[in-house]
């Protein structure tokens, strides 16, 4: 093959991924289809064919004019004859430990079929959705929330898989940030200031529901810089996904505590679940919504829960940010 030739575009390759996309009991393009669209002779898609059967990669069988259909297949096998790139994931700003739990498992499942997975973070669950549309990326993580209002019209053109209740956002690990300091917010007579992130859906409607209009002002917000925000005077108050912190919020002076209003309450675990979502023909996609399909749950509990890594040991998950 020359070093020229763009990856992705020759006959094993392209052969290699339909079969990925395919799945056992899927039924392959024609010989004719593959010597039409690469502009190749019966004999070089022959070879290919030929040459991934015995390595173990596929068995076909001829079904006469139904076509040729898959029997068996080696998935790690036909990733490394496809010469696909590493898969990407795209989590949300700030690493929350919810989403970084989903990362690793997405990553253990990829590190079965001799893949890495890469993972980026980047801020909006519609900046995360274009990227992945724009093939900038192979799956993006959002919250239930998120997904509905973006997919609201089906997944026509995706491929979702939604995790369990709790899995994006934690039981309690939304909370309200105030000062600790000086009277409540709002108490000394000033009109409260309420942070919102006008980027992030999700934090606009647990705002709003936490804090009716009425209950003060909205102030434009980073969700993810509420506590520096109220530490700074710039907010009195405003919601916020928890994450690690090297230094407690308490010793800062901040306050923490729960939310209160039963509708904000009551979104928070309606919006909790994770999705992964993936554009309907990437192959990432495809081969996690099978894996599910058949039965692996992407979130395994217990000790015994299968952890598969890389030859060597190496680490399935390289965070990219």
């Amino acid at each position: 093959m020359s070093s020229t030739t763009p990856v992705g575009t020759t006959p094993r390759e392209v052969i290699a991924r339909d079969v990925l996309r395919a799945g056992v009991g899927g039924r392959l393009p024609t010989t004719v289809h593959y010597q039409e669209s690469l502009g190749v002779g019966s004999g070089t898609v022959q070879k290919a064919l030929k040459d991934l059967r015995n390595e173990g990669a596929m068995s076909l069988v001829a079904r006469g004019h139904q076509g040729t259909y898959i029997t068996e297949l080696d998935a790690a096998l036909l990733w490394s004859a496809a010469r696909l790139s590493p898969v990407h994931l795209l989590l949300p700003p700030n690493a929350p430990p919810e989403s970084m739990r989903v990362a690793t498992a997405v990553a253990e499942r990829f590190a079965a079929v001799g893949a890495y997975t890469t993972a980026g973070h980047l801020r909006g669950a519609e900046a995360r959705l274009q990227a992945i549309e724009a093939s900038r990326a192979d799956i993006a993580l959002m919250s239930a929330g998120a997904a509905g209002d973006l997919l609201s019209g089906g997944p026509a053109g995706h491929r979702t898989l939604t995790l369990g209740s709790g899995t994006y956002y934690a039981p309690g690990s939304l909370v309200v940030v105030t000062r600790t300091a000086g009277p409540g917010p709002g108490t000394d007579g000033a009109e409260l200031r309420i942070g919102i992130d006008l980027d992030s859906d999700d934090h606009q409607r647990l705002t709003h529901a936490e804090f009716p209009e009425g209950a003060g002002r909205y102030v434009p917000t980073d969700f993810t810089s509420v506590p520096r925000a109220v530490l700074l005077g710039e907010i009195d108050a405003g919601i916020w996904h928890t994450v690690d912190s090297l230094i407690p919020l308490d010793a800062a002076g901040l306050a923490v505590s729960p939310l209160t209003r039963p509708e904000a309450v009551d979104l928070a675990r309606a919006i909790s679940a994770a999705v992964l979502v993936a554009t309907q023909g990437n192959i990432p996609g495809v081969l996690l919504s099978r894996a599910t399909d058949e039965g692996g749950e992407l979130l395994a509990e217990g000790p015994g829960a299968p952890r598969p890594v890389l030859p060597g040991g190496d680490d399935p998950l390289r965070l990219r940010v």
